[in-house]
């Protein structure tokens, strides 16, 4: 189960970056598609508890648990790379999500959350070396303005300690609905008073106004691929652990390479496909010795 759930998961990471991409040529900037998938996967949500009768509100830990979480595991990352992308290269960008699992993986060891090991230490340190390298691969270098490079830096920390934060503090009784409900609403209020702030400091050209009718399209196609993807993702987070659920990311490179090749036919030397398989090749080591205990 856990090895479909990585893989779907992986799908909705990759089918975001695709959406995203093709979204931005019609004017939709990444933090107003960021709004759009958690406000409108919210409202997914919400809709489905009231079609099948759960109760549509949430306790007050779950309330508490969707806003912390929805600012340190959505909109801060989000916003951070956002706001860093105009003056670093996208190596840096890109680079800032492979740092994720290795750091989830040392916190959730010195927290207790999950033990470590030799064997799934190596599978990690695999993965990661070829995230790094597929990062360098796809862009024209790493660099940029250090300030920057440095608060893009930040976005993996926060994705993290969100993941740390979600498995210590997840909220007895709650189910994965109750919680990617909770942390999408909490992500969407976040994200929202971030773009508030952008188009008031903005000197013109941000908001609504600039985006073409396919753009609202694809907003919209956003908006369904989230709920689903929420809900799965709460789901591999609770079956799978914090450590394992931090990989999605990993999968998604890798998927989003072979969406980009089939879907947007995009071209990667081999450099690049050998990154990718390391990636593979990584979590599967780190999957086997996860089952085998710690060596």
């Amino acid at each position: 189960m856990i090895p479909a759930l990585l893989i779907l998961n992986g799908i909705v990471i990759a089918a975001h970056t695709l959406m995203a991409n093709k979204a931005h040529a019609f004017g939709v900037e990444p933090v107003v598609y960021a709004l759009a998938s958690a406000g409108g996967a919210s409202l997914f949500l919400l809709a489905f508890r009231l079609v099948t009768k759960r109760r549509a509100g949430l306790t007050k830990p779950e309330i508490a648990y969707g806003m912390v979480a929805g600012l340190i595991s959505v909109a801060v990352p989000q916003v951070l790379i956002y706001s860093a992308s105009a003056y670093v290269s996208a190596g840096v960008a890109s680079l800032a999500f492979a740092f994720p699992t290795p750091l989830t993986y040392v916190l959730a060891g010195l927290s207790g959350i999950e033990r470590m090991s030799a064997g799934r230490t190596l599978g990690v340190a695999i993965a990661f070396a070829g995230a790094a390298t597929l990062a360098v691969t796809r862009s024209a270098g790493l660099s940029g303005d250090l300030l920057w490079i440095v608060l893009a830096m930040f976005a993996p920390v926060a994705i993290a300690a969100g993941n740390i934060f979600r498995a210590r503090f997840w909220p007895a009784g709650s189910e994965p609905l109750d919680l990617a409900f909770a942390m999408c609403a909490g992500g969407a209020l976040w994200l929202a008073l971030a773009v508030e702030i952008l188009i008031l400091t903005a000197d013109g050209g941000f908001g609504p106004s600039g985006i073409a009718p396919q753009g609202f399209g694809f907003l919209a196609a956003a908006a369904v691929v989230a709920a689903f993807g929420n809900v799965i993702y709460f789901e591999l987070q609770r079956r799978g652990g914090i450590v394992s659920f931090s990989q999605i990311g990993y999968v998604g490179a890798v998927l989003g390479l072979a969406g980009g090749a089939l879907i947007l036919g995009e071209r990667y030397g081999a450099p690049t496909w050998i990154a990718a398989f390391v990636i593979a090749a990584g979590i599967v080591v780190s999957e086997v010795f996860k089952r085998r205990g710690p060596v």
